[in-house]
C-alpha cells in the first residue's frame, strides 16, 4: 500500500470517529411506568375526593353548630370551610409549581 492510498482511505472512513457518529436515541418509557402512573393518578383522585369532603363536612358542621346554638362546632365547621378552600388552590397550583420546580432543575 502506498502512502497516497492510506491517507485517501483513512479521510474516507474520518466520518467514523466515536465522537462524531454516536447515536442519540429517542427518550423510551421505562417498563413500569404506567402502573406508577395508575397509582398517582388513584392518589390524586382521592385527595380531590378529601377535599370535596371536608368542604362539605364543613358545611354540615357550621349549619349544625349554627342550628343547635353550639358555636364550637360552627367555628370549626368554619374553619373546614376555609381549610378546604385553601387545600383546592393548593390542588390546583400542585401540578404548575411542580412541574416549574422540575424544569428549572435541569
Amino acid at each position: 500500500m502506498s502512502a497516497i492510498h492510506v491517507i485517501s482511505e483513512s479521510l474516507a472512513q474520518i466520518h467514523l470517529l466515536p465522537a462524531q457518529d454516536i447515536p442519540n436515541p429517542g427518550p423510551k418509557v421505562p417498563p413500569g411506568a404506567q402502573a406508577i402512573q395508575d397509582v398517582v393518578g388513584y392518589i390524586i383522585w382521592i385527595a380531590g375526593i378529601c377535599v370535596l369532603g371536608l368542604f362539605f363536612g364543613g358545611i354540615v358542621a357550621s349549619t349544625a353548630g349554627r342550628m343547635w346554638d353550639h358555636h364550637g362546632s360552627g367555628r370549626t365547621g368554619a374553619r373546614m370551610i376555609v381549610s378546604s378552600l385553601a387545600l383546592a388552590v393548593l390542588f390546583g397550583l400542585g401540578y404548575t409549581l411542580v412541574t416549574q420546580f422540575a424544569a428549572g432543575a435541569s
